[in-house]
């Protein structure tokens, strides 16, 4: 259970929504605005972004050790909604390993740079994040699919005209093959890029994997968008964190003790990186109650959980990258 959580003033996800326009640049207002409008028909009070990849990237220590360059790079190049993905990038680009090549996300050649010119790894992220996001302008007018952008870091933007004009947009490993083909045919190359680039990128995602009956999970996330935060709560008229995710679990048979730390305490523990969509997610510290763990919501995938929050005043969705929440998080759980 969870009583003070941000220890901010209790209100609706909706009037949070609303006071969050005044807060953001016109862009960044546009987008809320199509989630306050447009979301809420399915996830009332829902509050999140979108993104086509869900889970934690699954990479290994010394790729994760660049994660926070990644999400400032990413912040300031407007694609904060892949992080995963670019920390997946760099895991099939060089596995983060500063001793096989500084040039972590192989971009020298998008600088207009000779291959692996590059010799600050945190210049090569910065580089490999920017390019990243002249690759999805394409994509956000609907010209390519998000595959398309990945097989293009590999071989270019010219392999999204390309994609366009043969494929529809649409990437496959026969697009990539054929491109790849045109390219040795023009330059005479022996080959040309990984043409199974975007299935490598996508084993270091755990997007495919969730918790068996997870879609029985979302119905009740469904049910339970919007319904107000009370502590001590269990049903639809209130309901803190606990009960929540009890609730949910309980959808798909399984018994979750009553509190937050009884739920810690009653499952497996498992690593940031083997998460999966259905998981439970514990925080520390977000009240005093004299127990270790204070606050529990149910991992949704993409950096997102779905909980009971006293701040916004009702159960809804947020992002385990905000300060307040990666500052107490204690991990993930699995029963």
């Amino acid at each position: 259970m969870q009583r003070n959580l941000c220890g901010r003033r209790l209100g609706s996800c909706l009037m949070k929504a609303r006071s969050r326009l005044s807060k953001v640049d016109v862009a960044k207002a546009a987008f809320l605005v199509m989630e306050v409008l447009v979301i809420p028909l399915v996830f009332f009070g829902g509050c999140g972004r979108n993104s086509d990849y869900y889970g934690m990237a699954r990479i290994p220590p010394l790729v994760e050790q660049w994660r926070a360059d990644v999400e400032t790079y990413a912040e300031e190049f407007g694609v904060s909604g892949y992080v995963e993905l670019l920390l997946a990038i760099i895991a099939q680009e060089s596995g983060g390993d500063v001793e096989v090549t500084a040039d972590i996300m192989q971009c020298s050649a998008s600088a207009g740079l000779p291959g692996n010119s590059i010799s600050d790894p945190v210049e090569s992220i910065r580089q490999g994040v920017y390019y990243f996001s002249t690759l999805l302008g394409r994509r956000a007018d609907g010209e390519v699919d998000m595959d398309a952008v990945i097989q293009s870091y590999n071989f270019g933007g010219g392999y999204q005209d390309f994609v366009a004009e043969v494929y529809g947009g649409v990437h496959s490993e026969e697009a990539a093959r054929a491109f790849s083909e045109k390219m040795c045919d023009r330059y005479g190359y022996s080959f040309y890029g990984d043409v199974l680039y975007v299935e490598h990128v996508k084993s270091f995602l755990g997007g495919s994997e969730k918790q068996e009956g997870y879609g029985s999970m979302e119905e009740c996330i469904r049910e339970y968008t919007g319904v107000p935060y009370v502590y001590g709560g269990n049903g639809k008229y209130g309901i803190d964190c606990s009960a929540l995710t009890q609730k949910i679990y309980k959808s798909i048979g399984i018994t979750l003790p009553r509190t937050a730390q009884g739920q810690y305490d009653a499952v497996r523990h498992i690593p940031d990186y083997e998460a999966r969509p259905g998981d439970l997610v514990f925080f520390t510290g977000t009240y005093e109650s004299g127990t270790h763990i204070t606050h529990v919501g149910l991992y949704v995938g993409n950096d997102r959980f779905f909980h009971a929050s006293s701040g916004d005043g009702c159960c809804c969705f947020a992002y385990l990258s905000e300060a307040y929440y990666s500052e107490h998080m204690a991990g993930f759980g699995r029963p």
